[in-house]
């Protein structure tokens, strides 16, 4: 049972998703979150293309849960093109392979919702570390996405995320993921 579904800690990290970038190591026993980050994506498309390929050619393993950390960035110097052609990639991986998407949004609600809306998904896609208002939570619950929650967040928005649609992670936090969740109202949802 996964209940931390995002952590930048390494491994070994038991119930936990370690997100790893493609080419990182793996251990046996450990499960992991696979993806590209808007803010280290290479820049020629050529480029951007090979790490795609070396990143599907890592999905077959059955250690991998997840796909991301993937997003947008609207602060990110990384341009929105190339975070959109780099995201799309990974939405088509994580439906191909039957994968949760796990999604770092910064101001880029509106995009990720048109790209909901087109790419009409099956897998979940789970916003990591929601710390919104509840406007916003509303906002994406509407659209189908689910919610993560960390060491910060806003307590009405957890409230109102059904317990189906509630995630919770350590994220970079020193905090573990029992320490987090007790100070959640709801217990999060396993992965």
């Amino acid at each position: 049972m996964i209940l931390d579904i995002h952590t930048h800690h390494a491994a070994p990290r038991p119930g936990a998703l370690v997100n790893i970038q493609p080419g990182d190591d793996m251990l046996p026993d450990q499960t992991y979150s696979l993806g590209l980050h808007p803010w280290h994506l290479p820049l020629p498309t050529d480029e951007l293309d090979a790490r795609l390929r070396q990143m599907e050619a890592m999905l077959p393993d059955p250690r991998i849960l997840a796909i991301g950390e993937t997003g947008l960035d609207a602060l990110c110097k990384t341009p929105m093109w190339t975070q959109l052609q780099a995201f799309k990639a990974q939405a088509l991986m994580a439906e191909k392979y039957r994968l949760p998407l796990i999604i770092h949004n910064v101001r880029c609600q509106q995009q990720i919702i048109a790209l909901h809306r087109e790419l009409q998904p099956q897998q979940r896609w789970i916003i990591h570390g929601f710390r919104g208002k509840p406007t916003v939570a509303r906002m994406l619950l509407r659209e189908g996405l689910s919610l993560s929650f960390g060491e910060k967040f806003n307590e009405e928005s957890l409230l109102l995320t059904p317990a189906d649609r509630r995630y919770a992670e350590t994220d970079e936090s020193p905090l573990t993921i029992q320490e987090i969740t007790a100070s959640f109202p709801a217990p999060p949802r396993p992965l």
